[in-house]
């Protein structure tokens, strides 16, 4: 807690709350839940049975902005901050021929100040995600569909700021990439739908969304690779603060052995609605054991040109 600042519960009595806290609550509430993740990363190339990749990752973002209807990008209300530090841990395991399993399990901390002297806290786990996904394509150029499940890991929904919207959803995904042996480089894109499996009568929640994903990257040497990455969400059904999101960012990645690589990078918003405007860093570890070559994706070895 920073100095000077009071702890605040959601759970206050009204009266001392001020008249004029009221209505920012109101508007932080539905801010928060519209902070959802975009689309994962794109990754049409599936693991083989006995084969695996894992992911340890560390971001931040802090802002004080946001997005409104119009696209503008006004101050939170009441001089207020948004911050969020994450850990999350992302698995594919080989399952079957053409078929894998992958989880991502994110444990979070989110601060809200709503104005000065007035700041909440959360800590814990947040939105669990299993999945499979199934080659279609394989080899240089691949396609592959995936089906996952997300659903809230016993945080309380009701709390302020949320560890997310609370809500179980159903993500469906189209991959296909493509390797460019000449340039050392490949391109993978994503795109599909995001379903709410519980639909709120709150009109101010999102509804389902369509996701888009994309991806390029080049290898500048042997071991090291530069990516650029794009993450998108549009609202697929009407509501009262209908939610765009458009995410741009680099990364950068050194690939140590066929079994492990280090990689950092930043996603930043380029454009969007109704949602807070993120400049979010990261870095992690990954470890593997793949046939994946160099250019089929991020999951690869050093095989291959």
């Amino acid at each position: 807690m920073r100095a000077g600042y009071t702890k605040y519960s959601p759970w206050l009595p009204v009266s001392i709350l001020s008249i004029r806290t009221i209505p920012t609550l109101l508007s932080i509430l539905t801010l928060l839940a519209l902070l959802i993740p975009p689309a994962a990363q794109a990754q049409p190339w599936v693991m083989s049975p006995n084969e695996f990749h894992s992911d340890l990752r560390g971001s931040f973002f802090s802002t004080e902005t946001f997005l409104d209807a119009t696209g503008e990008r006004p101050v939170i209300a009441n001089g207020g901050v948004y911050e969020a530090r994450a850990i999350a841990w992302s698995t594919e395991l080989g399952w079957k021929k053409r078929m894998s399993f992958k989880f991502d399990i994110p444990f979070e901390s989110v601060t809200r100040q709503f104005s000065p002297g007035v700041e909440s806290s959360r800590a814990g786990l947040s939105d669990l995600l299993v999945g499979f996904k199934y080659a279609i394509m394989t080899g240089s150029t691949a396609l592959a569909l995936e089906a996952d499940w997300k659903a809230p890991m016993g945080y309380n929904k009701r709390l302020v700021p949320a560890l997310g919207n609370g809500r179980q959803e159903g993500i469906g995904l189209v991959h296909l990439g493509t390797a460019f042996e000449g340039l050392g480089a490949f391109v993978q894109l994503a795109g599909g739908y995001r379903a709410q499996l519980e639909p709120s009568v709150d009109p101010a929640l999102p509804k389902d969304e369509i996701l888009a994903g994309a991806d390029l990257g080049w290898w500048l040497s042997r071991t090291l690779l530069l990516s650029g990455s794009y993450r998108g969400r549009i609202e697929a059904k009407e509501a009262l603060r209908p939610v765009t999101q458009h995410l741009v960012g680099p990364q950068l990645r050194y690939r140590v052995d066929d079994h492990l690589d280090v990689f950092a990078g930043s996603m930043h918003t380029a454009s969007g609605k109704n949602v807070l405007h993120v400049d979010q860093f990261y870095a992690g570890i990954a470890t593997k054991k793949t046939g994946l070559g160099r250019l089929q994706g991020f999951l690869g070895s050093t095989k291959g040109p």
